[in-house]
Formats: C-alpha cells, structure tokens, sequence
C-alpha cells in the first residue's frame, strides 16, 4: 500500500466488508515511517475472509494492494499459533502428575 495511506482511510475502506476491532500501520521503529503494510483485525472471521476475497489486488489509493490472513512469524509460537500446537514438556509433566477427584 502506499506508505502515505492513514490508517483512518483503511479502516473507511475495509469496514465495507464488517465490523472493525483494530487498523494497525507497521512503521519503523526509528523513522516512525509506515512500512507499506498493515493489519486489519476484524470482530468477526467471516468478514475477514469476506475482506480477503473482495480486497485482495485491488487498486487502492493508486496502488495494487496484496489481501491476506496474517500468520505467525518464523520465530513467533514456534511456529504454531498462539491457541493451539503441542503442549510444552512442563505442561505434559504437570498433566501428568494430576490426580482424578473420585
């Protein structure tokens, strides 16, 4: 996107699609510069997809914008999302060592 976009004309833009729980532009950490990307959260999945499907290599503010679902960096949840992927050990040992109330 164009790295002059607002984050207030996203968010007119995408709320076409349903309701809206956050518009966030990545900027630089030292120049505070928008990194050409965001991240649009919605209140619900369907309209997420809805979004996807409708925005995905659409003009936007004079530029072919890229529509996706965000995933979790390399590094971020060892790869898995936050809610879910395999327990760690020392969830397993204490799962474990509980005892059934009968």
């Amino acid at each position: 996107m164009p790295y002059s976009t607002k984050e207030s004309s996203l968010q007119k833009e995408f709320e076409n699609f349903g309701q809206i729980a956050e518009v966030n532009i990545a900027k630089d950490d030292f120049t505070k510069r928008s990194k050409g990307y965001a991240f649009i959260q919605y209140t619900s999945q369907n309209d997420a997809l809805l979004a996807v499907e409708n925005m995905d290599q659409q003009v936007f503010d004079g530029r072919m914008i890229y529509v996706e679902i965000a995933k979790p960096g390399k590094d971020r949840f060892r790869g898995y999302p936050k809610t879910s992927g395999p327990p760690t050990t020392k969830q397993q040992l204490q799962q474990s060592n509980d005892v059934a109330d009968c």
